[in-house]
């Protein structure tokens, strides 16, 4: 073989495995990219110095009774271990005490004409309860429903129906949430309380609803009071995105908060419920 066929093939080959190596450098940097962390929605749908938290909302009128009813036993395990039955509203007092730990607040603030309620259920033999929503003064039904009850401990989620009247705005009304005890009669079913209030979005939020992401809309709403609102905004996030801690961290440290003084259901799941509906 000459000189120059030598030359010749060694050109050849050398070409060869250069346009190999761009070829693969071109198709493995996706591969690589692909490999790289992913961050996750809280800390890319909002800046990370902003923080969520509830501002109460100036009230008028007297302060009205919510928290927990009924007796200790009956359907409820031993909750010396594990919080009560709990409704979510700021500053609800934990546990039972006797017959009844209630306090005294000011309706939670909802702009939803169908709004959503949430409550942890401890662990129970009861199987359902029944939710009841009417006007404060207890002579007008709006919703009554009745709920499958998880197997393990949670927080479950109450929607009105969209088929239902709306709330009407600055009208108060009135929640109760029953656990169905086989052995207790209904002056025994544990059960929570609370009062809600359909209000007017105020100007500076109403015009920045539509134009900000979940977790700026849910600071949003926590800046303004509005509750109902502030739950569902993270409850839907979390639930969407189950895996994500920093969302787990940030419903957290919203019950945790001083204003809010849910700490010792910050870490409970959430859990769908089901109503049943004759």
């Amino acid at each position: 073989m000459t000189k120059t066929t030598y030359s010749l093939l060694f050109a050849t080959t050398s070409l060869v495995c250069s346009l190999s190596l761009v070829s693969f450098s071109r198709y493995a940097t996706p591969v690589l990219a692909e490999s790289q962390p992913v961050n996750s929605v809280a800390s890319t749908l909002f800046p990370s110095s902003l923080e969520i938290g509830f501002k109460s909302p100036r009230t008028e009128g007297e302060p009205k009774e919510s928290g927990t009813l009924g007796t200790r036993g009956g359907c409820l395990t031993d909750e010396s271990f594990s919080p009560s039955l709990t409704p979510l509203t700021p500053g609800t007092v934990q546990g039972l005490t006797g017959n009844k730990e209630t306090v005294k607040e000011h309706p939670t603030l909802t702009v939803s004409e169908h709004p959503t309620f949430f409550v942890y259920v401890p662990e129970t033999s009861a199987k359902t309860a029944t939710f009841i929503l009417t006007d404060s003064d207890v002579t007008e039904l709006v919703y009554y429903t009745t709920i499958d009850l998880p197997e393990t401990p949670g927080i479950i989620s109450i929607k009105v129906p969209t088929d239902k009247d709306s709330l009407e705005i600055d009208r108060v009304y009135k929640w109760t949430l029953s656990l169905q005890c086989n052995s207790a009669g209904a002056d025994g079913n544990p059960k929570v309380m609370g009062w809600i209030k359909r209000t007017q979005p105020n100007p500076s939020l109403a015009k920045d609803l539509d134009k900000v992401k979940p977790l700026e809309l849910a600071a949003l709403y926590g800046n303004y009071g509005v509750w109902h609102e502030l739950l569902t905004t993270l409850v839907d996030l979390r639930q969407s995105h189950p895996e994500d801690e920093n969302l787990a961290m940030v419903w957290e440290n919203l019950l945790k908060s001083e204003s809010v003084k849910l700490e010792e259901i910050s870490q409970a799941p959430l859990i769908e419920s089901t109503p049943v509906e004759y």
